[in-house]
């Protein structure tokens, strides 16, 4: 029964650990945290409306829209960390034109890729299916009707 305490003592000091470290580091990296939350909103959406069977829209809004953001970011980071640099960031409408136009066009590929590779199928399948009908032809002209049966004897 000690022992049993004692860890359950550890497991609570380890969350108030944890929460601690995360208060710190919210507070030392607040502009980056700022920047991230409202840069990345469009992914979380897209985590939260897709109901396909696969739920990977986010995956595809989210690295167009990082990808955007990074080099605002990078500016954060290199030049000065401050909160007025991280709301002048968010303030520039061309930034955020940018990072949210990233965003939409990865939901554009989302949405239409699936329907490009099926399209893209079909036209290969079609093209395969003529090409054995005239193989099965020419393998009838030379074998006779016998070959072409469909009953699979």
């Amino acid at each position: 029964m000690a022992a049993r305490s004692e860890s359950a003592g550890i497991g609570v000091a380890a969350k108030v650990g944890g929460v601690l470290l995360f208060a710190i580091g919210l507070f030392l990296f607040l502009p980056t945290v700022l920047l991230v939350t409202v840069a990345m909103l469009p992914t979380a959406v897209a985590l939260v409306v897709d109901r396909s069977a696969s739920r990977t829209g986010w995956l595809c809004v989210g690295g167009l829209n990082f990808a955007a953001l990074a080099p605002s970011l990078f500016s954060l980071w290199f030049e000065t960390h401050t909160l007025e640099h991280a709301t002048a960031i968010i303030g520039n409408v061309f930034t955020l034109m940018m990072i949210y136009g990233a965003a939409a066009f990865g939901w554009l590929l989302y949405m239409t890729t699936p329907e490009i590779i099926g399209a893209f199928m079909q036209m290969t399948s079609t093209r395969r299916i003529t090409t054995l009908k005239s193989h099965q032809k020419r393998l009838v002209d030379e074998w006779g009707p016998e070959v072409a049966r469909e009953d699979g004897e």
